[in-house]
């Protein structure tokens, strides 16, 4: 004998749909590593690059698959040279310019090769980086991170879903097709190289 359907069950309240947020949301940690003591301003485009891009053009230019971000949290760990030696790490948040703020820096030092310096830091309010941002060239934070510094960065994004907001970057070498993820800092001094993913210079 047939089983039979509650149609009842199966029934949309009020006949309609429930509101759906249609971006696409990706949370995720990105790790870095830095390969110079330099201190260096990360930028809004190279934060998008940083979240991954596929080769548009062979051994010319990347399209990045972000159109916006927000960033959640930074962690920094920097261990000394040697013993005796000391090691600074710090990020500086920069102030929002339509807002009346001022710039905030969070920053740990270490004499010790068993106790690395460490900060964890997210954006304060009315800071830059407080806000989701979309590709331009404004400045998110300054870093200081001595050779060797681990870096991570917590960052929602989403996808991109407009031809308005695609971010092409240029690089010098690239496979048609392949992702890529470039460096945190901004893509001409590859300070801040991505960890366990496929990048190029």
């Amino acid at each position: 004998m047939p089983r039979k359907t509650n149609n009842r069950q199966r029934r949309i309240p009020n006949g309609r749909l429930p509101q759906l947020r249609t971006n696409v949301v990706v949370s995720h940690t990105y790790r870095f590593v830095s390969t110079s003591g330099t201190a260096t301003t990360v930028t809004n485009d190279s934060v998008i690059a940083a979240l991954g891009n596929i080769c548009t053009v062979t051994n010319t230019s990347v399209s990045a698959i972000a159109q916006s971000f927000h960033v959640r949290k930074l962690t920094l760990v920097s261990p000394p040279a040697s013993q005796g030696a000391s090691a600074t790490c710090s990020v500086e948040w920069l102030a929002a310019a339509v807002v009346s703020s001022t710039n905030m820096e969070v920053s740990d030092t270490t004499v010790s090769v068993a106790v690395p310096a460490c900060v964890v830091s997210s954006p304060p309010a009315n800071s830059n980086a407080a806000f989701w941002q979309t590709s331009s060239t404004n400045g998110l934070f300054i870093l200081t991170a001595p050779v060797g510094t681990v870096i991570d960065l917590a960052v929602d994004y989403i996808l991109v879903d407009d031809p308005a907001f695609n971010k092409i970057t240029t690089v010098a070498t690239g496979v048609l097709g392949t992702m890529y993820y470039l460096s945190l800092d901004p893509n001409a001094t590859h300070r801040y190289t991505p960890v366990s993913l496929t990048t190029t210079f």
